[in-house]
Parts: structure tokens; C-alpha cells; sequence
């Protein structure tokens, strides 16, 4: 199968996950929101959080499936399957940590808010640099950054 070919049934696979993916993102968004402004409980919302982002994961794993089976190369599939879990990681970090930290007012103090960003930063470099790896080792596989640049066009 060539890239096009490759990126041709991502995008068609992006389309009917597209209200699957709905389903979390908005609860979740509006959770971060009431967990942001509300005055309840702060370890309450955030196991609302965690539980919910936990339920998402399936979607990271089925996508990361879907991908994976795009490639004949085992080491490519492995960091195909390092990139959804980088990807998740951030998602956690995003949707829970960083509300906690904020809650909690964490984040004014420099450490954790330094940690917070650098820890950021690191995963951005490292999908970089695990993409331009599975170019080199399939030419052919659509890049991580290919596939997220599908899922919003129609």
C-alpha cells in the first residue's frame, strides 16, 4: 500500500471515530471546566477526570491497532504504538494534571510549573524525533504528524 493509500484509510477511519472522539473530548472539556470553577471537592472531580480519560484510552489503542496494521515492520509498529501512549500521556497531563495543579495552586510556585512545561516540551521532542525514525524505517507509513493533519480535513 502506498502513503496516500495509507493516509487515504486513516482519514476514513478519522471520519466515523469522529463522534467517538466527540463523546469524550466535550464531556471532558466541560469537566475541566466545572472542576476549574467549582468549589467542591478537588479529589472527586479529578477521579471524574481520571476515569474518564481512562475510558478514552481505549480509543488511543484502537487508533494506535489501526495504525500498526498500516506496517509490515515490527520496529515500526513499536514506535507506533510509543507515539499513542505519548500521545495519552499528554492527554492525562492536560485533562488532569495540569487542572489539579492549577486547583491546588501548584503552579505558582516555579518547580512544578517548571517540571509541568519541560515535561511538555520533552514529549513534543520525542514525537519528533520518533517520527522522523519512522520515515526512516518505512518510507511508505504516514508519520504521526501526517495522520494528525487528516483528522480534521474532510
Amino acid at each position: 500500500m502506498s502513503k496516500q493509500e495509507r493516509l487515504h484509510s486513516v482519514k476514513q477511519m478519522n471520519v466515523q471515530w469522529m463522534l467517538l472522539r466527540l463523546a469524550f473530548a466535550l464531556p471532558t472539556g466541560v469537566l475541566v471546566y466545572y472542576f476549574l470553577q467549582s468549589q467542591g471537592s478537588p479529589m472527586i472531580m479529578a477521579a471524574f477526570l481520571l476515569s474518564l480519560t481512562s475510558a478514552a484510552s481505549v480509543l488511543f489503542m484502537r487508533e494506535a491497532r489501526f495504525v500498526k496494521a498500516l506496517t509490515a515492520h515490527d520496529q515500526a509498529k513499536k514506535v507506533i504504538g510509543i507515539q499513542y501512549q505519548l500521545d495519552y500521556l499528554f492527554v492525562v497531563m492536560m485533562a488532569v494534571i495540569f487542572p489539579m495543579m492549577m486547583r491546588l495552586n501548584i503552579l505558582t510556585n516555579l518547580i512544578p510549573f517548571l517540571l509541568f512545561v519541560s515535561g511538555s516540551a520533552l514529549i513534543w521532542f520525542t514525537q519528533h524525533k520518533l517520527d522522523q525514525q519512522l520515515s526512516w524505517m518505512d518510507t511508505e507509513q504516514p508519520t504521526r504528524r501526517e495522520i494528525q493533519r487528516t483528522r480534521f480535513t474532510w
